[in-house]
């Protein structure tokens, strides 16, 4: 073979990259941008001390109660020491604290997260140098910490109870620690505490990965022509030992923005829709008297005419804890939803619509919102002795549950909520 023919090709360099810019030039234009929050840091300085020690924490919001850090926060400002005589060492120490507990008595308290640094220590070097009276410093919180030789993620700041849920307690917390270390001496100026405790919030920031439809409604129309924004969770309303052989069960559909990641602020808007025969909506919707009392017509059974079903889409949160080997769950509600019957003239409970889905078919239809409390500020996280888990849940009962031919349903579906939303306006 000839040698030549083993050569590479004759190389040319490619031309130089264009310049880029984010300013698009007089011929270009923006087809697509994800606008994101640009937040400016807090310019305020939060300070603790006891007397012989001071720590000005930077970049802390003006006049908060105590500092805050979110994932990988950069935790730094200066020490202040009142007197440096005998001073051997300073040093920092962060620390996850986690205190549980139960009606009956039982607590438990560990800590899940610790980690030094030096802020400054005498070596020989510095022979009769004496501590400076200020020292800056910084550090870097870590975004996981080992659990039971597993790694997970830091867990926020939580604090429960929930005022549904006041039988057991949960409080996720964390401290910084200044800790000043020096020889033995008969000052009494150094009988105070060597110590400053700062308690500080931790709050690692998340977002969605995909944002949902600013405009979901109707339904019909946007199932149609974008059935991928949708994600629908179906279940069925079973029937009661009691319930005649013709009755059939309900088929539930309950249709929620795709992305199944919320931020604790959004506004999740749903869809509900209930199948079956005409006979079986008719028996959610209205009583069923009992064979006993129809003769005889006393006041229950008057008010028992009138009730209504519940149709019911609401946010739920699981706390799970365990406690002295035991397993203790707790479910409340932190969000109510609002639901509309559709069409919207219809009268309550709602209006049975025919549908082409085979002879004798009807269905319910509902339209709403959801969103979570207020005070909810914390989304889903997990230790091994605490697990935090939300859902969206379906409870369908009709007007008398004893009595009916259909049994009530209760259906949780796990969803998750982060800190902010997909999209946010800029912030001057």
């Amino acid at each position: 073979m000839d040698k030549m023919s083993l050569e590479p090709p004759t190389y040319t360099p490619s031309a130089a990259v264009p310049a880029y810019s984010v300013v698009p030039r007089p011929s270009e234009r923006i087809l697509a941008a994800t606008a994101r929050l640009r937040r400016r840091a807090p310019t305020g300085i939060f300070v603790r001390s006891n007397g012989l020690i001071t720590i000005a924490l930077r970049e802390q919001e003006q006049y908060a109660p105590m500092p805050s850090y979110g994932r990988h926060g950069a935790i730094y400002g200066d020490i202040g020491l009142s007197c440096t005589h005998g001073v051997q060492s300073v040093y920092l120490k962060l620390e996850g604290r986690l205190h549980l507990a139960s009606s009956d008595g039982s607590v438990a308290d560990a800590t899940f997260f610790s980690m030094s640094r030096d802020v400054w220590r005498k070596t020989d070097d510095d022979g009769c140098g004496a501590c400076p009276g200020t020292l800056p410093f910084e550090t870097v919180l870590p975004d996981v910490f080992v659990d039971n030789g597993q790694r997970r993620a830091l867990p926020p700041t939580y604090n429960h109870p929930s005022s549904n849920a006041q039988d057991i307690r949960v409080q996720c917390r964390y401290l910084l620690w200044v800790v000043v270390e020096r020889k033995g001496s008969k000052l009494a100026l150094w009988k105070l505490p060597k110590k400053l405790k700062v308690p500080f919030v931790y709050r690692p920031r998340a977002r969605p990965r995909q944002p949902m439809l600013s405009s979901p409604f109707p339904f019909l129309s946007t199932v149609k022509s974008l059935p991928e924004e949708w994600f629908q969770i179906t279940t069925t309303m079973s029937l009661s030992p009691t319930a005649i052989s013709a009755m059939e069960p309900i088929d539930c559909h309950l249709f929620i923005p795709v992305p199944q990641t919320f931020a604790l602020t959004d506004t999740i808007r749903f869809y509900l829709q209930l199948i079956a025969p005409s006979k079986s909506l008719e028996a959610f919707l209205y009583p069923t008297t009992p064979t006993h009392t129809k003769h005889k017509r006393p006041k229950s059974v008057v008010v028992e005419s009138t009730a209504l079903p519940t149709v019911r889409v609401y946010l739920q949160r699981q706390v799970t804890i365990v406690l002295k080997g035991q397993q203790l769950t707790r479910q409340f509600s932190i969000g109510e939803g609002n639901l509309r019957s559709l069409p919207p003239s219809a009268l309550p409970p709602s209006m049975l619509r025919s549908q082409p889905l085979g002879h004798g078919f009807s269905t319910l239809d509902y339209e709403g919102e959801v969103r979570a409390n207020p005070d909810i500020t914390v989304g889903h996280f997990g230790m091994s002795k605490l697990q935090i888990r939300d859902f969206i849940t379906m409870n369908l009962s009709p007007p008398n549950p004893n009595t009916s031919p259909l049994k009530s349903l209760q259906h949780p579906h796990p969803i998750r909520f982060v800190t902010d939303p997909f999209t946010d306006s800029v912030i001057h």
